[in-house]
């Protein structure tokens, strides 16, 4: 079996060996077209089950939660936006998975009251507002992200606009060159001015949709620049130098933010262990008999 074994394997070997040799003396080559393309991931992708369960459950009580979210509806269509759209997410979607938590998560948790178990019932009646805990999390992911691509993406931009290309083909050409969720936003302020939108009302929703704080000084800066004529090449490279001296401040308030938290967690890590070494040193030396000591 062993001297079988050796066989396939070395005629396995040789018939890779002419494939590519012939690969080579053919001159083929692979074309970055034929090769398998990765499918696009679908919307609901990436999306927790739970959401999926509780907006099947949610369904009958959608109409009755949105009314009931009238007032908040707008302030609730920023928070959406500033996520991402987190799994496709639209306002009608989240009172529906929102109304979905509400009935699983309050009826657990009303069994939980009546069972006895206080502890148990609250953190289930906490879960019913995991969306809010999604987006706000998805919305602070996104603004790092886009503050830390900012500088670089104008950069691309002065040097496209420098080159003699329109503001407005400049910036879709640099959108579909560096994707993430920088491109996104302006990938929406793109489509908007194609649909009529005026230049300086696509920037302002783009900053409205935003919380980032960047977003909002290259807004301000952009459209100040545009008012005064200065040349936007040179104002784009401008505000890139001032949002990546800004990147910077920004990164070393935030390690400075964690000095404490990471103190802290060494020394809640430590101490136990430096007590039970102190305390274990003491009892061995003091020679007490704990037979004695517990009868």
């Amino acid at each position: 079996m062993f001297i079988l074994g050796i066989s396939l394997a070395s005629a396995l070997l040789t018939l890779i060996a002419l494939r590519g040799f012939a690969l080579y003396t053919g001159g083929d080559r692979v074309v970055p077209s034929s090769l398998p393309q990765a499918p696009p991931k679908p919307k609901s992708e990436g999306v927790f089950i739970l959401n999926r369960i509780a907006d099947v459950v949610g369904r009958p009580f959608t109409g009755p939660m949105l009314e009931l979210l009238a007032p908040w509806r707008t302030r609730i269509r920023r928070r959406i936006d500033a996520a991402g759209r987190p799994g496709g997410m639209t306002v009608e979607s989240y009172a529906r998975q929102t109304a979905g938590m509400i009935v699983l998560f309050g009826g657990l948790s009303v069994l939980m009251f009546l069972q006895g178990k206080m502890s148990i019932a609250i953190a289930t009646l906490v879960a019913m507002f995991q969306n809010e805990f999604l987006l706000y999390g998805r919305a602070q992911s996104r603004k790092a992200e886009i503050e830390q691509a900012l500088p670089d993406f104008l950069d691309v931009l002065a040097v496209t606009v420098t080159a003699g290309l329109s503001f407005r083909t400049a910036l879709a050409r640099v959108v579909e060159s560096m994707p993430g969720a920088l491109a996104e936003e302006f990938r929406i302020a793109l489509r908007q001015m194609e649909l009529g939108t005026p230049r300086r009302d696509a920037f302002e929703d783009l900053r409205t949709r935003n919380n980032s704080q960047a977003i909002g000084q290259f807004v301000t800066a952009l459209l100040q620049a545009e008012e005064l004529g200065a040349p936007l090449s040179t104002a784009l490279m401008d505000i890139a130098a001032d949002m990546r001296r800004e990147s910077a401040q920004w990164a070393r308030r935030r390690a400075q933010r964690m000095t404490p938290r990471i103190t802290a967690a060494t020394t809640a890590l430590t101490l136990p262990a430096m007590m039970l070494v102190i305390v274990g040193s003491l009892f061995f030396s003091s020679g007490l008999d704990l037979g004695g000591l517990f009868g």
